[in-house]
């Protein structure tokens, strides 16, 4: 077994991506923060170049309490602007922002997204991202209902636009993880600084939220379980790998 936090995992754009398509609960409802490790492709090869790009999917079976983040590139540009996409209990989408985070092609950035309950604000490298653009913004209510995941890939039929088909994810993905509370200031800067090293299991400095955290997919790491869910012990659901395996575990860290 090899273990390495020096390890990220790579997407080629191809229809590879990573999955548990088991629904279960997951551990947190209508307050959460999910943070993610991305750096992506400068290019992607012809025939797979769209450039709209799916990296996280929570799906359930009518649409209730669905989460979709993926990005795009910003025209004639080496940047990309990050979208998400929230659906209420009843399967009712509420909210869609657009986080125009200049994302530069072929750097390492932790993007994290937290709804309050009320709010959705998202943060670059912990900073809060001031410009965005609500496309959608109405109050709705989220519970921990069973839904399958996609790591790097969406299910079908989920945009707010259907006419922008979204690709799978194209570049390297790092931790990904899920906490069942807000993480944002120091905290996020703890997490940031720290990179793929820092243990979210235990509460190091300004960093108090270990016991909110549920779920850690540390991508790559674990070359023999490259989608291993080092999270909280009861709700572990580790990602099956669809098109991506060990030959895709890539030593590069922020």
């Amino acid at each position: 077994m090899a273990i390495s936090n020096s390890a990220s995992l790579e997407f080629k754009g191809l229809d590879a991506y990573l999955e548990d398509a088991l629904r279960q609960t997951m551990g947190f409802a209508n307050l959460w923060t999910i943070g993610i490790w991305i750096k992506p492709f400068e290019e992607q090869p012809v025939p797979f170049s769209i450039d709209n790009k799916a990296l996280f999917h929570l799906q359930s079976m009518a649409r209730e309490n669905e989460i979709l983040i993926w990005a795009d590139r910003i025209t004639d540009t080496n940047e990309d602007t990050i979208h998400v996409e929230l659906w209420d209990k009843d399967g009712q989408q509420f909210r869609v922002s657009r986080f125009n985070m200049a994302q530069k092609r072929k750097n390492w950035r932790h993007f994290s997204i937290y709804w309050s309950g009320e709010n959705l604000i998202a943060w670059n490298g912990g900073i809060q991202i001031a410009d965005f653009h609500e496309v959608l913004s109405n109050s709705g209510i989220m519970e921990d209902s069973a839904r399958s995941i996609r790591l790097g890939a969406a299910y079908s039929g989920t945009a707010t636009h259907p006419q922008i088909p979204l690709s799978t994810w194209s570049g390297l993905l790092g931790a990904t993880t899920v906490w069942n509370t807000t993480v944002t200031g120091a905290q996020l800067d703890e997490v940031v600084s720290g990179t793929f090293g820092f243990d979210l299991l235990t509460n190091s400095g300004s960093y108090t939220s270990s016991a909110n955290l549920q779920h850690w997919w540390r991508l790559g790491r674990d070359d023999t379980d490259v989608g291993e869910d080092s999270g909280n012990a009861a709700l572990l659901f580790d990602v099956n790998t669809d098109g991506v395996n060990a030959s895709g575990v890539v030593i590069d860290a922020p």
